[in-house]
Order: C-alpha cells, then structure tokens, then sequence
C-alpha cells in the first residue's frame, strides 16, 4: 500500500537492542529506503501539518457569496449545474446570450433530428465540469496551494471557451477560409498577382479562428463587468495576472509550449511564455484546453453532450477522471495532471475511441459534409447581398463583421439571423441565396457522391481491381486539388468505356467538391495517451512510453468527392455521368497506389516484433525487394470505394417495377 510498516530495530553486535522500533515505507522500486524512527515520523507528519495549516492561513479568500447569487441551472446531461455568482454576470450578458441562438453541431440536426443543442448549454457545462474538478484537486492536494482565485478563473475559462463561435460554429471557420481562397482564385483567374494589402487580407481569412474570436469578446466583457470581477477578488498582483490567466486557458499558445517541452526548456522559460500563473501552477493549463494531450473538460462535456443528443449509446466518465488525477512532476519537473496507469485502457476505449466514433457517424458524415457545403455556398451568395450595421454605424459583409470582430456587428452572426432572413426571402439583393437555400437544404435536392475512399496508411496491402496485391509503405495523402484534377483527367476515357452510347456531358472543374477527412484520437498522427504522465497507486509518476503502443490506433484519412450539377430531375444522363465521374475516381486512385509504391515489397515484420516508423536509411530500395519472401502480407485490403450512383442491377430493377 505504500504505507510505513512498523518492525523491531537490529540488535547491535554485542549488546543489546536500543528498544526503538524503525519505520520503513513499502516501495519496491525504492533500492535504499530510509528508515524512520517513531519520533522521526511523528515529528515529520507534525512539520507537515503545521505547513499546510500555514498555507491555508495565508490564504486570501473573497468574501463568501450569498446562496441566492449561486446560479443553478438544470442540465440534461449534467444535472444540477451550480456556478459561483460571479458566472452569473457573464451568462446574462448578451455576448453570452447569443450563443443560445448557435447551434453546437451546426448542420448535423438535418441528419440527426435531435442534435439541436446549442454552445450556450456546451458552455455552462464545461464550467461546471472545469469547477468540480478544481475543487477536487483543492480538497485534496493541499500541497499545490490552490487559491479561491484560481477555481474562479478556470471556472469562467470553461465559461467563455466558445464565445468566439459565430453561426453554424465550426462551419463557419470554413467559410471564412474559402473567402481567402476566392481571392486568389479571383486574381488567378485574372492572370494577376495579389497585390501586398490583397495578399495580407487573404491570409487574415485563411487564419481566422473562433478561439481569437473569443478573447476579443472575453475583453469586452472584462470592460463591462469591471466592478463585478473587482468584488470577485480577481486583479493583477504578485500571484498572477488573472485577465491573462482566463485568456491563456482558454486560448493556450500549443506551438511554443510544444516546442519548449519537446527541447526540455520548458520549467526554465515558463515565465516567457505565460503570464497568468508561474510554473508551479502549470498544470492549471490542462484543465480548459489541454496543450499536453487535448485530454480536458471541454472535451468531456462535448463528448458526452453530442453522443446524448445524437442518440448514440455511449458515454464517458469524466467523474471517475475527476475523482483521480492527481498532480505529479513530469520528467523535466513540470507539474502536469496525471490519471492513474491502471485507467490508461479507461481513457484510450471511452474516451479516446469515442471521439472517432463520433466523428465517423456524425461530424464527418456524408450527408453532414454535402449539406456542409451547401450552406457555405449560400453563406458566400449573403455575403454579397447582406449589409450588416456595425459599430459607428459602418455597413459590413458577414466576412467582414467576422475578421474585424465587431462589437456590435459580429454578435448578429448566429444561426437564428441567418435563416430569418434566408425564410422571409423578403430582400430582393438575397433572392438567390434564399433560393439556394430553399432547394438545397429544405427540398434537400443534394449533390451526388462521386466516391468516398479511405486511404491507405503505411504497412497496409491493398488488392487493386486486377487482383494485384501491392504493399503500402507510406501513407498516402493527397491534397484536395489533385484529387479534381485526377478525376477530370480520367473523365474522357470513363466516357468511352463506361456505356459510350449516351452522349458526353461537361463537367466544369467547379461542380467538383473533395473533402479529406482525418479520423484520429485528437492529435493526428500522434498516441495522445504517450504524452499523460500516469501514476502508479504509490502516487509516483510512470515513466512515459515514447511512439505508440499496442492499444493505439493510427491516423485514417477518408476522402469525399461529391459532384454538384446545377438542379435538375436525376435521369439516364446524370445517372451516367456520375457513373463515368466515379470510373474516373477508381482509376486515378489505383494509379496513385502504383506510381508511389512497387507492386512487390517485403512482408511486414512478425507480429512479435514491433514496425519500424518508417524505412531503415540504410536500406536500399533493391535490397529490400530481394528481402522478400513469399509470406502473407498483414493487414489485406480491398480498394473499396462507394458511390451514390445506381448499379446495373438497380437499373434493371427499376426497370421492372416501371
């Protein structure tokens, strides 16, 4: 247990025992322990106490608020959310009312009806998870002198962590970014350059994101609730910078601090990076928004929120996280949030795997992706049409009222605006969004798929449609343009082989859309559980594991490509032309296989022995194929890819039934 056992002193040689009984702590990894005796350790368990008496006098709390201020809120999926008063004055302000007009997965309630929740709800709930876990760790680790202060800060971190989120939420981020891309393509098409401040302009579209959005309007609100956050005891002193504190756990600068740990700088250069809280409080930032691992209670509450509303079965518990961690030194002697070893397998099956699961069955659905892209079109049409009043009076696009963030602008950005005006089609300048908007979404008229392909990663054997096996050893990742242009180029010849009698229809590079989706456990090609410090139950940290472990599973990208002709009634031409689009899609992704890997390659190691990441550098491409043997290569797949468009035998069907 790691307990003190009590046991009677040697006898010295040639005498007898002193009649002091020594104290020596269970720890098998510990070569020399030291021994104790009685008074020792009752001195030290006193010295002890005495301390963190000390610091708990020192402490300097704000004044105890009244039980009427506590706001309470009743949550579906937490319960009984109850916010210190100081929430209070944020959740009623208007920059955090409009988040209750935002839906929180944007068009996913046209796949799945329930899904209607929205960030305000998100919000609340994260605070409330950001607070228990604060509160935990203050009640028992008294160690880490967690003030009053810190939990109200964490807490409206967890509160203000999507302010930023404008309609359609994530969508929107790729609206923003499209706007950058259609200057370019504007200027391409023009056969000119962009000029510097064009240039600027794109690149501040193409680099918006919802989190800086977030900490201008978390400024506006510290200007207006100045006196509320005085009487909280939030201020500027010698313990921290509070403002900086809520702003940088919410909006982390990952890169750096990644940079700063990978080089093991990073307890020695603290001080430059963050200004809210000294190093000894480092682990704080791994509550909001988790640099380290992305394990945190925002994506405890999201998870558990969207799976609930979505009708999917299954959950994580985040009270069993809540009850454990601990607070343990990494190796460079940073202090980090640390679950127990034995809940690794917990985290990677519950958590972890359940990200995936939500994003293969609903955030990156195709259904989810088509109507995605309709709606950024009509977002593109408002944008020309609607004038938005800003501050001062200034008239702004949608585009604009975003990458300026203004005050009184941007918080019309939500979804309750947009499709008030999309359904009153009162204002002629929008007659073609609103049309758009009416045929697309309402009428569901969608864009066809062409293919979805899940590519294949390293050490994977794929069979191509000649029955060929052939040996992936490097994951494929093509970008999005080469993808349309693979398919158009191979457009002509599917018209000659796939039913030559129907006659050729044009396909204009625009009416192509791909997207390549990346299903993960949160950071990428990275095993987010190699970057927790776990614990043992001695409470001492467990070494790291470097690269990954058995349980991880890798990286997989998914390609979409969808195929958007102007609305007609689907008949024999489009029927054909989405068969010929999809011929094209097969025969550009199996000459990918081939141009980029041999068709005979070694077999993969043995299941006993772990994959190297990546060739030897002292492999030669001859001596590995004449390394090969005639083995079963691991891991067989089938080039699969599925298309929306109707088989022979449907054809033949719907023949009969007319």
């Amino acid at each position: 247990s790691g307990s003190p056992v009590k046991r009677p002193a040697p006898q010295q040689e040639g005498g007898d025992s002193s009649g002091t009984e020594e104290f020596v702590p269970i720890s098998p990894k510990l070569k020399q322990p030291r021994k104790y005796t009685e008074a020792e350790l009752e001195a030290e368990v006193e010295k002890r106490v005495q301390e963190a008496l000390a610091r708990q006098a020192a402490r300097v709390e704000p004044p105890p608020m009244p039980a009427g201020d506590v706001l309470s809120i009743g949550d579906p999926v937490c319960g009984l959310i109850q916010l210190p008063w100081p929430a209070r004055a944020f959740v009623d302000s208007r920059i955090f009312q409009r988040m209750r007009h935002i839906k929180q997965l944007g068009m996913c309630p046209y796949v799945y009806a329930g899904a209607t929740h929205s960030r305000f709800l998100h919000s609340l709930g994260t605070s409330y998870l950001a607070l228990e876990l604060m509160k935990e760790l203050q009640r028992r680790q008294l160690e880490l002198n967690i003030t009053n202060r810190d939990v109200l800060c964490v807490t409206l971190a967890g509160l203000c962590h999507d302010l930023g989120h404008p309609c359609y939420s994530h969508m929107f981020e790729h609206f923003m970014h499209k706007q950058g891309a259609v200057m370019r393509s504007a200027a391409a098409a023009r056969q000119q350059a962009l000029t510097l401040e064009e240039e600027a302009l794109a690149t501040r579209y193409e680099r918006w994101t919802h989190e800086a959005a977030s900490i201008r309007l978390l400024r506006l609100l510290f200007e207006e609730l100045r006196e509320p956050l005085r009487e909280a005891g939030l201020t500027r002193d010698a313990e921290g910078d509070d403002f900086s504190f809520i702003e940088e756990l919410i909006d982390p600068n990952k890169k750096e601090l990644e940079q700063k740990l990978g080089t093991g700088r990073l307890k020695a250069d603290w001080s430059q990076i963050m200004r809210g809280r000294p190093v000894e409080k480092a682990w704080m930032y791994e509550v909001v928004s988790n640099w380290r691992s992305g394990i945190d209670v925002d994506k405890f509450d999201y998870f558990r929120r969207d799976a609930y509303f979505l009708g999917i079965k299954r959950q994580f518990e985040h009270e069993r996280y809540i009850k454990t961690v601990t607070v343990v030194m990494d190796p460079d002697g940073v202090p980090t949030l640390s679950p127990p070893s034995k809940d690794k397998d917990v985290l990677r099956d519950n958590m972890l795997e359940l990200r995936k699961t939500l994003h293969h069955m609903a955030y990156q659905h195709k259904t989810v992706k088509k109507l995605e892209s309709h709606m950024i079109d009509v977002l593109l049409l408002l944008n020309e049409g609607v004038r938005l009043t800003g501050e001062g009076g200034k008239k702004m696009t949608l585009a604009e009222a975003a990458l300026e963030v203004d005050r009184v602008a941007y918080l019309k950005l939500t979804d309750s605006f947009v499709e008030g005006i999309l359904l009153s089609g009162e204002d002629t300048c929008n007659h073609k969004a609103c049309k758009e908007y009416e045929d697309r979404i309402l009428n569901r008229r969608l864009m066809r798929m062409v293919a979805t392909w899940d590519l294949p990663r390293e050490g994977e054997t794929v069979v191509v449609r000649d029955g060929k096996s052939t040996f992936v050893t490097q994951t494929l990742c093509p970008s999005e343009g080469a993808v349309i242009r693979g398919v158009l180029d191979g457009y002509d010849t599917a018209c000659k082989t796939e039913r030559p009698s129907v006659p050729r229809r044009d396909v204009p590079i625009e009416e192509l859309r791909c997207f390549i989706a990346a299903f993960h456990t949160g950071m990428k090609d990275q095993d987010p559980m190699c970057r927790v410090v776990f614990h043992a139950k001695t409470g001492s940290a467990v070494p790291q594991q470097q690269g990954e472990d058995g349980g991880a599973k890798p990286l997989r990208r998914k390609v979409f490509v969808f195929w958007n002709p102007p609305y007609s009634k689907a008949g024999d031409e489009e029927e054909t032309t989405l068969k010929r689009l999809h011929s094209a899609f097969k025969d550009w992704a199996e000459n990918l296989i081939k141009q980029h890997v041999p068709t005979s390659m070694p077999p993969p190691p043995s299941p006993g022995k772990q994959a190297q990441r990546g060739p030897s550098p002292a492999a030669s491409p001859v001596r590995a194929l004449a390394s090969a043997t005639s083995q079963p290569l691991a891991r067989k797949r089938s080039l699969k890819i599925a298309t929306s468009a109707r088989d022979d035998d449907d054809e033949r069907a719907l023949g009969r039934a007319r």
